[in-house]
């Protein structure tokens, strides 16, 4: 462990300054090159390909584009920056991302090193950098009120007053086959740092070699140090940043360095929701099921808080907690710090946008040790979420896998432009009946097991349950399920646990807010329905990252849009379309 990196970390919040040095390592993963950008728009070494915004990608442009990035390909020939490759397609990069040194690409933020962009370069990322806010401003979806400026329907007017539904399929999209080659490393979890005791345990999981972003994350937080992780949903984070610590608790016990003690937890796991901690708590258990003995917990707003504390009075090894429940135990003496190894933020993304959560953050760092480790965990990183996290500290060592800000190459997102006739009245109630519609139609003709549908507010989300009820009144066949804040917990857990069943014989629909795509593994999910447009990219990612998930996983988005969403949800079906980021993500 870097104690003199953790005391410099530690010393500007103490001192009530913020730290300056910001000397970070950005790893990327070497297939995915010219397809991580900055906020300037430059890909890897600098070069202006022309393809680095989102807001670059309007419709009428695309074929434009896709002419400039093939004319930029041929000019760079073997120079070594390249531009945006196919998903799937083999790389000469491919072979050096598991050869002899891990094959992990490091970016340092030294100015000698960096590519010196000519005039024409800083004016072409100029012009992305602000076309990118132009489109990011236009990204609304929080209600269906801006009727007056939608656009006619682009294809056959079908499904009754519902407009044209396009389907969004990659090219490069696999086959459906048991296991996507593509979502694992070459390399296998032995020569990743693995024990034996892990190794163990990972066959009851079910991987035959780990996953991209757990081959490059195991070493450095096996190491101790420092790190962002981020890969798409579905990637298998959870397990890359939990095996590793867990192995190097079991390896402090063998050596009589650290111990279990009561209400002093070896690693604090913080997440935004309390189903998100029931989720890792369940990981934890069947690590420890699998022959790596050791305690976990959760303490979370909702439950009998006599219950918590009887269980943090036995010998803890795992807090895995939210937010305020811990800054409470924490302020009133209930969990002490002293043997404190590692803190980890998942879905930090998630916790920055709550209210309160730098004050938790920094209590935190003020308790804690100087030697602690410090995990940020999210599918999702956009520039100022990693500007805060590297204000704090500013040693972490970025880890991006291959899919950040992408969604699944398995799935299959689908267009329905719900905004109507051009001569019939335009308002929110139109707009709900449209959708209503839609949604009808999709049951009626493609009828799966398993159903999420998002919404944006939970009194659309009673609407929405309203609609479904109404088909099957006894519940026979259809089985509705709510999931939101309006809900208790203990009822949002228990309709969770109803949806995650394997065996079902009927079709079942969790109707639901942004809380069900904050980083809950939903399995063998067919269809996800955004009955509401999400009010950001990242959102978007999260929400659609339900279904098609992990190495075997397939599925379909129905993306309902109306008015100035249709035109941004086609923009952004295109660049998911050709594997492309939504989001601008930090490079060095």
């Amino acid at each position: 462990m870097d104690v003199a990196g953790a005391q410099a970390r530690a010393l500007p919040l103490l001192l009530g300054r913020p730290a300056v040095s910001l000397r970070v390592k950005c790893v990327a993963f070497p297939e995915e090159n010219g397809a991580i950008f900055d906020t300037t728009g430059a890909a890897n070494g600098g070069s202006a390909a022309g393809v680095g915004s989102f807001g670059r990608l309007k419709a009428q442009k695309v074929q434009a584009l896709a002419r400039r990035s093939a004319a930029q390909l041929k000019r760079e020939g073997t120079s070594g920056s390249t531009s945006i490759t196919r998903r799937n397609e083999p790389s000469s990069a491919d072979s050096d991302e598991e050869g002899g040194n891990s094959g992990r690409r490091k970016f340092v933020s030294d100015p000698a090193r960096r590519a010196k962009p000519n005039g024409d370069s800083r004016d072409e990322r100029s012009r992305a950098v602000r076309s990118l806010n132009s489109v990011l401003k236009q990204y609304k979806g929080g209600d269906d009120s801006d009727f007056s400026d939608e656009e006619p329907a682009s294809g056959p007017k079908v499904w009754g007053k519902v407009a044209d539904v396009t389907s969004y399929r990659r090219e490069d999209r696999k086959p459906k086959v048991p296991l996507d080659s593509g979502f694992f490393s070459r390399r296998s979890f032995k020569e990743i740092g693995c024990g034996d005791e892990i190794l163990g345990a990972l066959r009851t999981f079910g991987f035959p070699q780990p996953s991209h972003i757990q081959a490059m994350a195991y070493g450095p937080v096996l190491e101790g140090r420092s790190c962002i992780i981020a890969d798409q949903s579905g990637s298998g984070k959870t397990l890359a940043y939990l095996c590793p610590i867990v192995q190097n608790l079991r390896k402090e016990e063998a050596m009589g360095i650290h111990k279990p003690s009561p209400r002093n937890p070896r690693v604090i796991i913080l997440t935004p929701t309390a189903e998100l901690s029931s989720q890792v708590l369940q990981n934890c258990r069947s690590i420890s099921k699998s022959g790596v003995p050791f305690r976990s917990m959760v303490a979370t707003g909702g439950f009998r808080q006599k219950t918590q504390l009887e269980s943090l009075d036995q010998e803890l090894d795992v807090l895995i907690a939210t937010p305020g429940r811990f800054l409470y135990l924490l302020q009133e003496g209930f969990v002490q710090l002293n043997n404190l190894r590692c803190a980890v933020f998942d879905e930090v993304d998630i916790l920055f946008s709550e209210e309160g959560f730098e004050q938790v953050l920094h209590q935190l760092i003020t308790v804690a040790p100087v030697t602690t480790q410090y995990l940020f965990v999210t599918a999702t990183l956009p520039l100022d979420i990693y500007n805060k996290v590297v204000e704090t500290f500013p040693d972490c060592e970025v880890i991006m896998g291959p899919s950040v800000h992408r969604t699944s190459a398995r799935l299959e997102e689908i267009l329905v432009d719900c905004s109507g006739n051009d001569n019939d009245e335009k308002n929110p109630e139109t707009a709900f009946s449209n959708k209503r519609t839609a949604l009808l139609k999709i049951i009626e003709e493609s009828p799966v097991r398993k159903t999420i549908v998002f919404c944006n507010k939970i009194e659309t989300c009673r609407k929405v349950e309203n609609v479904l009820t109404r088909l099957d009144r006894k519940a026979t066949q259809i089985k509705v399920l709510p999931f939101h804040a309006a809900l208790d917990q203990a009822k949002r857990i228990a309709n969770m646990k109803e949806f995650l069943k394997k065996q079902t014989t009927d079709s079942m629909f969790l109707v639901c807010t942004d809380r069900a795509s904050r980083g809950i593994d939903f399995t063998n999910v067919n269809h996800v329905v955004l009955f509401d447009y999400p009010r950001d990219p990242s959102e978007y990612v999260r929400r659609v990252g339900r279904t098609a998930r992990g190495a075997s996983g397939d599925g379909k988005a129905f993306v309902f849009a109306v008015g100035k969403q249709v035109s941004l949800a086609r923009r952004v079906m295109e660049r998911n379309l050709k594997g492309h980021p939504l989001h601008d993500v930090p490079c060095f």
